[in-house]
């Protein structure tokens, strides 16, 4: 993949791949661009981000979601919890 943000520090990726029985699947993505150090910034994604991106799955195949998370301190914390549990709880 050709990644094209001058001067960028470092470039993350959020994904997830959506599947529907009858549809293509769809790979769903969000890109974080980090251009350095910045008071008060962060370097990845945040749980909004995160949140942002399930919202962007659901809304483009309705139903049920199935997260398979690793044990990143973003996608555990009690923020993430409490937005997904708002959401889809």
């Amino acid at each position: 993949m050709k990644v094209t943000a001058a001067g960028t520090k470092r470039v993350s990726m959020a994904a997830l791949i959506c599947s529907k029985a009858g549809r293509r699947p769809r790979l769903i993505y969000r890109i974080h661009l980090d251009r350095g150090p910045a008071k008060g910034r962060r370097k990845g994604f945040t749980e909004i981000d995160y949140a942002r991106l399930l919202d962007a799955a659901h809304q483009q195949f309705g139903g049920p979601i199935v997260l398979a998370w690793d044990n990143m301190n973003t996608h555990v914390s009690h923020m993430m919890r409490r937005l997904i549990a708002a959401r889809y709880g």
